[in-house]
Order: structure tokens, then sequence, then C-alpha cells
């Protein structure tokens, strides 16, 4: 076929058939395409990832689990706020006990704290501003979430904050406003209903509890209270509350807990009949006898449980006086005590027949920490004034790392504690 076509002469075959001279393109070199990871810009990031101290059941370990996030954007009327340090409280020890089993999955601990805002709502940024230091009460035992997390989601119409004053130390600031709010709120209730005066006599049993720490503060810096109170305490206790408060030192009078084996109420009977009882001084540590003349108690403030008081109330209680007590009639236990337990038939016989049968109210307080209540009286906002005026101090026992938790709860459960426990949160 070609050779009869070349032998025809086509002019146009034959063009098209010619050799050309001009060499072919080189091939253009291209890199070997390699895939590499690459930081992903923040924008992209849909939440905050949470590192948070967890537990199963009461008797599973605490440990720390990364499966909390936060979601961002976040809602219009809440802030996140980084968490720095969380004070302790056996609630939580109360809390963890009344889970018996696993089933309910992660349940978080802690229930104040101190940080730093990181995050701010559009509706609430009039009021709080990313980086403002923080402190407040992060409270919700039934929704088996806590404060001791890298970073939480607070509702401020909810739960209690409050902006940082300069003076309190971030490690204070966790440990102030939970105690402090229930020492404020329990004095507030019974001075409304006529129980606490400027002259009343006072007894309270537990003092270096760190609610009985800021109840007494509060009786001589917010009521001025003009009378000695007697204080239940043991071992250290008397230092402890005298190197603390220098100034108000001189107006405690101390029962030793231990020395009576518990039985307070008869050294305090032996006092009234004497009219006198030896204490120590805390620093030579001297016995000197201090002179007594108050009579019965008008009010008696129990942190530690316990039916003794109560069993002497005729010989100790004033006609119309007030028992109030944050724990109940038997002695606390933080290793057994489960959070919003029962009380015993006695107990609940006080609380309805107590002025008519025993001439004097029974009271078993509980801490309403709800921010939307606080406006009946305006604890928060008090709160916040008495901190930041230093006419309430928190008082910190120990702070601990919290990979250290183990050995904190150890030192919580045997109830020895003088002041706060705080554990310090790491950054995430």
């Amino acid at each position: 076929m070609v050779d009869k076509i070349l032998k025809n002469q086509d002019p146009v075959l034959e063009n098209i058939l010619t050799e050309h001279e001009v060499p072919a393109p080189k091939e253009i070199p291209v890199d070997e395409v390699k895939l590499q990871r690459v930081a992903r810009p923040l924008r992209h990031v849909k939440h905050i990832p949470v590192k948070a101290l967890t537990f199963h059941s009461k008797t599973g370990p605490m440990e720390f689990s990364y499966e909390k996030k936060i979601k961002i954007p976040i809602p219009k009327d809440k802030l996140v706020v980084q968490v720095n340090y969380v004070g302790l409280n056996p609630i939580d020890m109360k809390i963890r006990n009344g889970y018996t089993s696993a089933i309910y999955g992660e349940v978080g601990i802690g229930r104040e704290y101190s940080g730093t805002v990181t995050e701010v709502g559009s509706k609430i940024q009039h009021a709080y501003h990313v980086g403002d230091e923080v402190f407040g009460i992060y409270y919700h035992p039934h929704l088996a979430v806590g404060s001791l997390q890298s970073a939480i989601l607070v509702d401020p119409s909810v739960d209690p904050i409050l902006l940082r004053p300069v003076n309190l130390k971030p490690e204070a600031a966790a440990g102030s406003l939970y105690c402090l709010g229930a020492a404020f709120n329990l004095l507030d209730k019974i001075e409304k209903a006529g129980y606490l005066k400027t002259d009343s006599n006072v007894l309270i049993n537990g003092g270096t509890t760190s609610v009985g720490m800021f109840v007494l503060q509060l009786l001589k810096h917010y009521y001025n209270l003009q009378k000695k109170i007697v204080i239940v305490t043991s071992g250290t206790g008397p230092n402890v509350l005298k190197d603390h408060f220098t100034d108000i030192g001189d107006d405690f009078i101390f029962i030793d807990y231990l020395g009576c084996r518990g039985k307070a109420s008869r050294p305090i009977r032996k006092m009234f009949e004497k009219g006198e009882i030896t204490n120590y001084d805390p620093v030579t540590n001297a016995e000197f006898t201090v002179k007594y003349d108050q009579g019965k108690f008008n009010v008696v403030l129990d942190f530690i449980g316990g039916y003794d008081i109560l069993g002497h109330s005729s010989d100790l209680i004033h006609s119309g006086g007030v028992y109030l007590t944050t724990v109940g009639d038997y002695v606390g236990n933080y290793s057994e005590d489960v959070f919003n337990s029962w009380d015993n038939p006695s107990a609940n016989a006080r609380k309805m027949f107590g002025t008519m049968l025993w001439k004097y109210n029974y009271i078993h307080f509980y801490f309403d920490t709800n921010a939307k209540n606080a406006k009946k009286n305006d604890w928060l906002q008090k709160c916040g004034e008495l901190l930041a005026n230093d006419e309430v101090k928190c008082v910190v026992d120990k702070v601990y790392d919290w990979k250290d938790h183990k050995e904190a709860f150890s030192y919580m459960a045997t109830q020895r504690a003088q002041g706060k426990l705080i554990l310090k949160v790491e950054k995430f």
C-alpha cells in the first residue's frame, strides 16, 4: 500500500512522511509526592479537650480520663474556666461511697475551684472577660461531674462564681467559697430566727474543720459576738486556731476531744460546776486556768456529729436555744457515710417536736449552693467582700499535685486535717 502511494508521488503524503531534524522536547522532572503531617489550624477544632480525675465505683481506683470534651462555640450564657486549683471536701468521699457499682460510668470529683477564664459566651461578655482570674463552686452531685479537671463549662446563673481578689492566693481561693458559703448561710439562718445575738453563748463542736474555722471568724468579725466561744477540738487544734487567728485567739475556750474520749459533755458540765477550766498555752504548753461564768449555751454548732451533747442537752442548752448540725447524730465517717442519706428516727423526731419536748430547736443544715437562691441574702457577694477585705481567710492545711490524689484523699480520710486540702491541676 505504501509503495503504491509513493509511486503516485502524492505531494501531501510525501510531506507527511518527511523526517524532521528538530529533536523531541525534554521530559519535565517532577518530584516524588510525599504526604506530611502538619498542625491542624485551631479554627477547625470543634471542642476543648479535657483531662479529668474520675472514678467508677467506691471500690475502684481514681483514674485520669481523657474522654470529656467541651464543645465550641460554647453557649451564649456560659463560660469556660481553665482550672488551676481544686479544694477537696468530705462530700467528695460521701458521693463516692454512694456508687456501689460501676454501671453509671465515669464520675467526677471536686466541688470548688480557682482558675482562669478562657472562653466567654456572647451574652455575658459584659461581666466576664478572657483572662479573668476567678473562683467558685461547681456543685453537681447528681450529674456525675466535678471540678477536678483541666477545664469546666460554667453557668454563672447556677454555679456561684466570683472574680478572685488580688490579695486572695489561688490556692486559698480554691478552698474558700464552699465552706465559707455554708458557714455564712447557717449563721444567717439562726440569726434571722432570733437565736444568734451579740450576747449569745456559743459552743462549737469541731472548731478546726474548715466550716468551723469560717464560723469562728464570722462570729467575731461579722456578728460581733461579745462572749468567749467554747470550742471542742483535739490534738494541736488550739495551737492551729491561735496561730491563725491571733486577733481573736484570747476569746476561745478549748475542750479536749481526745482527752475526754469524745464525751465532751463531761468536761463542759464540770466547767459549769467549777466556774473554770484548764487550758494549755500553745507555745509553752503550760497549764493555765480560764474562768467561766457564761452559763448554758444559746447556740450549739456541730460539725463533727455524735449524740453525746444531745444526750445531755438539758444540762448544756438553754431553753429556747438551738442545736444546729451539718453531720447528724452519728460521728462522721468519711469511709462509710453516703451523700444525702436519711437521718435516723430520733433526729427526725427532734426536728418535728424539739421545741416542745426538748425545749430547743434542732436543725440539720444542708447548704444549697445554687446561685439562683443567693439573692435571698446576697451571700455570694458578701462572702466575696469578706475575703477581699481580709475579714475572713481560708486556712490551707496541705497542697498536693493532682497526680498525688491518693495521698490527699488518704489524709482526708483520717479526719485529722486542720484546714483545707488543695489539689493543683496541671495544664492540659
